[in-house]
């Protein structure tokens, strides 16, 4: 379900490449900026959780055509996890993801500046994990995450750069623990970005 639902957004963008004519704009470009996270969660134990907030940033080819149409594939390393408090007892997740996100856009051209909204699916893989301790906790979550996405941006075009300005969504589709106590947690994260194109 989730390998399908990511297949049918990298379609649909590959369908906006092919009917639109040659006035498309095609943009690389890098961009950061922040993370805020947390996560979905099932637990036995009463709990209280709290955002994580993070650093994000990577990569982006964006194709916007002369029409309404357009198709963004990135990879980028996103800080994602949950500080959790389990019975007075600090049990923090600090995750990192090399993420490949793949959304269809639907932009309005006005000029030199278009806005876009979007939507579609990253596939995320586990780079790193550490516990409050400090301690890696790798073995507790899966390696692998599929995420849908949801967002907008603004790409203001000057002359051969662009300048770019992201906010997006991801929620997790899969549970991503591993771990005994927590019989299921879906990542949660909020990005915002600034980024420069050519």
């Amino acid at each position: 379900m989730r390998a399908r639902t990511f297949a049918a957004a990298l379609s649909l963008g590959l369908f906006a490449l092919t009917a639109t004519g040659a006035d498309a704009q095609s943009t690389l470009g890098i961009r950061g900026g922040i993370s805020v996270a947390n996560a979905s969660l099932d637990i036995q134990e009463d709990f209280d959780k709290s955002n994580r907030t993070g650093f994000t940033g990577g990569v982006f080819w964006d194709w916007a055509s002369s029409g309404l149409l357009g198709i963004q594939i990135g990879a980028q390393y996103t800080q994602k996890g949950v500080e959790l408090d389990v019975q007075q007892a600090a049990s923090d997740f600090d995750l990192a993801y090399l993420e490949i996100p793949a959304v269809v856009k639907l932009g309005l051209p006005l000029g030199p500046v278009r806005p876009s909204v979007f939507g579609g699916a990253a596939l995320g893989f586990n780079t790193s994990c550490e516990d409050v301790d400090g301690n890696d906790c790798g073995e507790d979550v899966e390696s692998t995450e599929w995420s849908g996405v949801a967002g907008a941006d603004l790409a203001i075009y000057i002359g051969g750069i662009s300048l770019w300005a992201d906010a997006r969504y991801h929620f997790g589709l899969n549970n991503i623990s591993k771990d005994a106590l927590i019989e299921e947690a879906k990542n949660r994260t909020w990005t915002l970005q600034v980024g420069l194109g050519f």
